[in-house]
């Protein structure tokens, strides 16, 4: 009897072990998904913060390109010399298009956009990293379009000010024939108005654009330190 009651123990410990190191073995398998799914979210990630740089950097050359003809034009309004400011924006947008028109800002979101979707973003274990994809992806983003919104808006009164008042001159071009529209337009003080407004924003954006760019970096370090640990 004792030796079936130790046989029957044996049988009954080798299975409860069989169960338990089952168990640990899918515990396991599924904590080392987790982790190389997280890897691959983190890695996905930093790929897209790095195109948003990239993307922010061509939007503060543009900027930075409208600003100081703006300034420029404000500087010598009443007086501009239309040879030399021709010459300045010939090889980009001409000089009443860079006055009056807005840059849209589109960042690359599609991987954020399908990782926050499926879930992924959702499952990292890191809280701070969510934390500043939240303000990095929906809140910051969303100052940068009310504000190039807001230029937006300023953009088609100024451009209907133009159409109304120098229609020859909207398409940009430049000839003896339209020089004296030009020579009105840059004294024409509502002009002077919306085009000051016009810079005003821009560097308001610029500073926004800039800040943003900061904290995508501090943001791609994180991520890729974050990576590296996980190495």
């Amino acid at each position: 009897m004792k030796n079936i009651l130790a046989r029957g123990g044996i049988e009954f410990l080798a299975v409860f072990i069989g169960i338990v190191s089952s168990l640990w073995i899918d515990d396991r398998r599924d904590l080392n998904t987790t982790r190389e799914n997280n890897y691959k979210t983190l890695q996905s990630l930093s790929n897209e913060v790095s195109l948003r740089i990239d993307y922010i950097d061509d939007k503060i050359f543009q900027y930075e390109r409208d600003i100081k003809i703006g300034d420029y034009v404000i500087t010598n309004w009443g007086g501009v010399n239309l040879d030399t400011i021709f010459k300045k924006t010939k090889d980009d947008r001409g000089i009443i298009l860079t006055l009056k028109a807005y840059r849209a800002i589109n960042l690359p979101t599609s991987i954020y956009n399908s990782l926050n979707s499926d879930g992924s973003i959702g499952k990292l274990d890191q809280d701070s990293i969510k934390v500043l994809l939240d303000n990095l992806y929906e809140v910051f983003p969303a100052h940068i379009i009310d504000a190039v919104e807001n230029e937006r808006i300023l953009y088609h009164s100024f451009n209907e000010h133009i159409i109304k008042n120098y229609p020859k001159i909207v398409d940009g071009s430049f000839n003896d024939s339209e020089r004296f529209d030009y020579i009105n337009f840059f004294s024409d003080d509502i002009a002077l108005g919306y085009s000051t407004e016009k810079n005003h924003l821009r560097k308001f954006i610029l500073r926004l654009i800039k800040a943003y760019k900061d904290q995508l970096i501090a943001l791609e370090a994180q991520l890729q330190n974050t990576i590296g640990n996980r190495q």
